[in-house]
């Protein structure tokens, strides 16, 4: 039984910067300092995922003005807040609902459920 567990282990320090569901992260918010709504997504967001039982690390914050790699390889998105929620994608600073609904989806598709976000 040791022995798999070691397996696990080393397969998951293996697996850099990417979700279970082979994304390459959980729930990203994308920011910038000059940015006035941001701070307040990103509270949003840790709110909505402790609802859900979800560690704060399940969220990348990322700057886009330090050419930070959101994991992705995708674009940074032209307005912010922007948030991205498994395949889902928010733009501006979503209401609470919307944010839990997106949430929920993304627990429903079981893309919460790697070590990395639960």
């Amino acid at each position: 039984m040791g022995m798999t567990v070691n397996q696990e282990s080393t397969y998951a320090t293996y697996k850099i910067n990417r979700t279970e569901c082979g994304r390459c992260s959980c729930i990203i918010v994308y920011s910038s300092p000059q940015c006035i709504l941001c701070d307040a997504a990103l509270e949003l967001m840790y709110s909505v995922i402790s609802d859900f039982g979800l560690q704060p690390s399940a969220v990348r914050e990322v700057d886009i003005t330090k050419n930070d790699d959101d994991g992705c390889g995708l674009p940074a998105p032209v307005g912010l807040p922007a948030i991205r929620i498994c395949e889902e994608f928010i733009s501006g600073l979503p209401d609470i609902d919307s944010a839990r609904g997106a949430v929920m989806h993304a627990v429903l598709k079981n893309c919460f459920s790697g070590d990395d976000c639960f």
